[in-house]
């Protein structure tokens, strides 16, 4: 392979990598900003590769490289241990890619860095530690893994998160030691120790939160040697100050002075003396972690001036989650409490990329903007950026550093409210931050003449001068109409608490008076269109408030799509519970299922007929990064006039399922006007239904309200369809006294939750008692209603309706609950040979189970009992059947199993036969006057390791039989796909598919993975082409 010395770039298919000191006039502005950042962080890279989002022009870097001319220099190899300190601090890209013209070595920037601690230090071994692999050019075999797990087409398709192959090397990834993982660690360590020698938690938190702040405005040269030489003679860092007590106190007063109080306020007694009380051995505790970290393991001596972290790199952003998370692990309760999260900077770009884009040569730059949970102001300050690079613009300026005009941005535009006052104190630092990061020179924040304003607006504030206009430290939900500032906002964003615990007084008020559930997070998606009654809003919240059946959501919901207009909605609820190793979380801690809504009050003169919602089904890594992957088939366009019906289910089946799943569930709802609850509730005189068995109150046990049974059913032994006696088992517990009737046999036991990932429902002949969610009795013996229930419950039906259906499974919980069982259709006016058929088939399956059972057996009559379910009960089409099979097969299975599911593996071989012949025969039903017919190709060949997979259409006078082409087109394949990817925020992706046309042919080309080239896929993509076809969209334009 000498042919591949120093072309390493193209091997990998990365030419479209940028050099840092490029004069290239194709680069984007993102891109330049990116570089333009390198070279100020003096990151020493050559190139980086981008991602870019066509949409919104928005350039993300995924990978840097650097050329050597060896790897034996040992001055080579200490600068790769810089590089790669430097690029953890950045935070932004995972790996480092070194070549020179004999190998590559790709190093990990997720991984600690190497703590240099002598002048000997050897580099060469311990480079190793932070190295993923090493490639020689000459060795075949390394050069085929490398072009499989590195390559361009692996770094936009992520293959290295879900290929076996690339187990050793993900094992060696643990993105809970990334820059601000490990420093949140290290604080909380610190935090702890300062704790056990006597500090109040408080207290920590503010001696901690100016270290923060400190070390930024230091390391951007805010505060520079001579800052520090004023207040301690001979000082050139933060780090010389600590080691005195009373000079500590000196450097805080004077930033009590410059910062206008916020975490500098000192606690003084009545005579202003200072009362805080700190020793020397403390502060060097504060030190050592800011200086190496802090993983409770002892440090040997470290080279002198070497330091971890570099404040310079680590972005401003990351105060927020640095706090809130620090915050939240030495405070648990106050997070649960409040109901609020952390909202990660992916997010927040994605949702400023949506309101307020930067890439598209946007220059308005007034535009008054409102968090009304603020929280430590992570949205504030990026909108404030975005709103000075929009000055920027608008004068052609390349930086904005006049100190005035910032301060105009900040005071006119940007605004938060926030109840809590500590979080309120570090917003309003975090904006004082990103101005002083803009200022040049950038202490000159330290001329008496340039005096930072005066942000928080604190009630308890006596001196009215020292009230700022722009941070409220108030309760959002109070009555705020009298704050002139908080009034006709252009934009409105954030992430409001959710929650249904320690509601506090005002929103159970407002909860009431507007009949809304007792939910945090509505009060605040309401009260947004009364602080812009004709701006744009964008707002988190729990996704639950679109799925939930009571009534007060049902309300806030009517409220919500009638009365304004929405625009769109993500809905984001497959992050929930994202594994720690996973992506480190995009939605960092948050437990619940989010989404977001982006919504008016105004409506537009156009009214759009649909509202466009998108719901990821996956998490699997799309970048190097970590990331979502939104794919084609997770965007549709509801209708809004079903989305205004507060009691639609339309949410929900969508998340899971299409549009075709919707109109099947609708249609089935129209034929089944009857649930089997409300068959029961009309038939109460035949049934008796109830949950089981359930521990006695204390009021009951006095009562003696109790009966102890003998025996009870053992849930974890209960059976689908049928349960033997042997479940039976002596209880000496007491329970209450509930309606007997319930357990008379026979009877129907159905479990909450599921069996083997199947719903279950269990006929009961005999007496018997049990705790399960549900129990239904009939008063005829013979009834053939059990049974029939028992059939559907255990049914691939119920499992496909439920699924969909369920306001819970799928988004806050793994199972569906028994009540929800009782919402599947009833049928009715089921002939009698289907009748006879179900009843014979199950009492034949109950025998086998009673008998010497017979697995295989018990299993095809299982089959034969769905299927008549299907086909003689519900009577579906083959089109419904091959929808329900594969949303069960695809769908459910990847709420299941994620990155294992079966839906995102390679194509099975007979599957694009299959779908062309669907394909082809749709198409063909609808030409079938034309006197045409569609002829399909597929392509088969050298696409194993293809990121994508297609097939040709042809228009013919003649029918032929689907054709198979040796053709290799692997390559070409490749080259398509790096075209499909947009990326919305460092985070977020979507992945688009393609029809084009050439001549008669049309080309359909799809990501090669099992959900894409499905049965039911092919359905939609005939119904689709259809309407191309009517609309002219292939009318053989080259």
């Amino acid at each position: 392979m000498s042919d591949l010395m120093g072309d390493i770039i193209s091997f990998l298919d990365l030419h479209r990598a940028k050099f840092v000191y490029s004069d290239n006039e194709k680069i984007s502005e993102s891109e330049f900003a990116v570089l333009n950042e390198i070279k100020e962080k003096k990151i020493d890279v050559d190139l980086v590769y981008f991602n870019t989002d066509e949409e919104t022009n928005s350039s993300f870097p995924a990978v840097f490289l650097k050329k050597v001319s060896n790897f034996n220099d040992i001055e080579t190899l200490k600068n790769i241990t810089e590089i790669q300190r430097k690029i953890w601090n950045y935070k932004k890209i995972l790996f480092l890619y070194v070549y020179s013209e004999i190998e590559i070595r790709i190093y990990n920037c997720a991984e600690i860095p190497l703590i240099v601690t002598t002048e000997d230090f050897d580099y060469q071994n311990e480079l190793q530690k932070i190295e993923i692999k090493a490639y020689k050019y000459s060795d075949t075999q390394q050069l085929d893994e490398l072009n499989k797990l590195f390559s361009r087409i692996s770094i936009d398709t992520g293959i290295i998160w879900t290929s076996e192959e690339a187990k050793e090397i993900k094992d060696k990834i643990n993105l809970q030691k990334r820059v601000d993982k490990y420093l949140v660690s290290s604080l909380v360590n610190t935090s702890k120790q300062l704790e056990n020698n006597g500090l109040k938690v408080e207290f920590i938190h503010k001696i901690v939160l100016r270290s923060l702040f400190l070390l930024y405005l230091e390391d951007r040269g805010a505060a520079k040697k001579d800052f520090y030489s004023q207040i301690k003679k001979g000082a050139e860092s933060y780090f010389d100050i600590l080691d005195d007590v009373a000079t500590t106190y000196k450097l805080f007063e004077r930033l009590e002075n410059h910062f206008n109080g916020n975490i500098f306020t000192l606690e003084r007694d009545s005579n202003h003396q200072i009362i805080e009380k700190i020793s020397i051995e403390q502060l060097q505790i504060i030190k050592k972690c800011f200086v190496s970290g802090n993983d409770n393991t002892p440090k040997t001596k470290l080279f002198e001036d070497w330091r971890l972290f570099n404040f310079d790199i680590i972005q401003i952003e990351l105060l927020s989650e640095i706090y809130e998370n620090f915050l939240a692990e030495t405070d648990p309760t106050l997070k649960e409490n409040s109901g609020t999260y952390y909202t990660p900077p992916s997010l927040v770009e994605f949702i400023l990329n949506e309101k307020l884009p930067v890439n598209n040569n946007e220059t308005q730059y007034n535009v008054k903007i409102l968090d009304p949970s603020c929280g430590s102001g992570i949205f504030l300050v990026e909108s404030f950026k975005r709103l000075v690079k929009r000055y920027e613009k608008a004068h052609n300026l390349k930086n904005l550093s006049d100190f005035n005009i910032l301060v105009q941005i900040l005071k006119e535009n940007i605004f938060g409210i926030e109840i809590h006052p500590q979080a309120i104190k570090v917003a309003a630092f975090s904006l004082y931050l990103a101005l002083v990061d803009k200022l040049d020179p950038k202490n000159l924040w330290q001329n008496a003449n340039y005096k930072l304003p005066y942000l928080i607006n604190d009630p308890e504030e006596s001196d009215e001068q020292k009230r700022g206009k722009n941070l409220f430290c108030r309760d959002t939900i109070s009555d705020l109409s009298h704050i002139e500032e908080l009034q006709n906002f252009d934009l409105i964003v954030g992430n409001p608490p959710f929650g249904t615990k320690s509601l506090q007084n005002s929103i159970r008020t407002y909860c009431d008076e507007k009949g809304f559930a007792k939910e945090k997070v509505l009060p605040f998606l309401h009260k947004a269109t009364l602080f812009a009654p004709k701006g744009e809003i964008a707002l988190i919240f729990n996704t639950k408030v679109l799925t939930n059946t009571k009534n007060p959501y049902k309300k806030f919901r009517k409220w919500l799509f009638q009365e304004c207009y929405v625009e769109k909605v993500y809905n984001f609820s497959i992050l929930r519970k994202v594994p720690k190793t996973f992506g480190g979380q995009l939605f960092g801690d948050a437990v619940g299922p989010v989404s977001i809504v982006f919504y008016q009050k105004e409506k537009p003169e156009i009214i759009s007929d649909t509202i466009v919602y998108y719901a990821p089904k996956t998490y699997v890594k799309t970048n190097l990064v970590e990331g979502l992957n939104i794919d084609f088939t997770d965007v549709k366009f509801l209708p809004r006039e079903e989305c205004q019906k507060s009691d639609t289910k339309i949410w929900k089946i969508t998340m899971w399922g299409g549009m075709s799943d919707w109109t099947l569930i609708k249609n089935i709802s129209k034929k089944y006007t009857q649930s089997i609850k409300e068959f029961l509730e009309k038939h109460k005189d035949n049934y008796s239904f109830g949950s089981g068995l359930h521990a006695p109150s204390t009021d009951q046990l006095k009562k003696k309200q109790t009966f102890s049974p003998k025996e009870i059913i053992n849930i974890s032994e209960v059976q689908r369809y049928y349960t033997l006696t042997y479940a039976l088992k002596l209880s000496n517990k007491v329970f209450r006294n509930i309606n007997q009737n319930i357990f008379k046999p026979p009877y129907l036991l159905v479990k909450e939750g599921e069996k083997n990932r199947n719903l279950c429902a269990s006929y009961i002949d005999y007496q018997s008692y049990h705790t399960a969610a549900l129990s239904i009795s009939s008063f005829d013996k013979e009834d053939f209603n059990l049974k029939l229930w028992c059939c559907l419950i255990n049914s691939t039906f119920a499992k496909y309706y439920l699924s969909l259906t369920s306001a819970s499974w799928g988004i806050e919980r793994e199972r569906v609950q028994s009540n929800e069982t009782l919402t599947l259709p009833m049928p009715v006016d089921i002939n009698e040979k289907a009748k006879l058929n179900l009843d014979g088939r199950f009492n034949e399956l109950i025998s086998v189970i009673q008998s010497d059972f017979n697995y295989i057996h018990s299993k095809n009559i299982e089959k034969e009992i769905d299927d008549i379910i299907l086909n003689d009960i519900l009577e579906l089409s083959e089109k419904d059947k091959t929808l329900i099979d594969d949303c069960i097969k695809f769908s459910v299975d990847l709420f299941y199993n994620q990155v294992k599911s079966a839906a995102l593996r390679p194509v099975l071989k007979d599957q694009p036969k299959e779908y062309a012949q669907i394909l082809t025969s749709e198409l063909n039903k609808f030409l079938d006057e034309e006197g045409l017919f569609a002829n399909a190709m597929i392509y088969t060949n050298d696409l194993k390791s293809s990121p994508l997979m297609m097939i040709k259409l042809t228009h013919n006078e003649q029918k032929k039989e689907i054709s198979v082409s040796n053709e290799l087109i692997g390559k070409e394949l490749k080259k398509i796909d790096q075209y499909l990817w947009e990326k919305k925020s460092k985070n977020i992706y979507f992945r688009k598919k393609l029809n084009y046309t050439i001549g008669n042919d049309i080309f359909i080309i799809r990501p090669n993975q099992r959900r894409f080239w499905s049965k039911s896929m092919a359905y939609e993509d005939a119904s689709e082409l259809i309407l191309e076809i009517l609309n002219g969209v292939h009318d053989g334009n080259d």
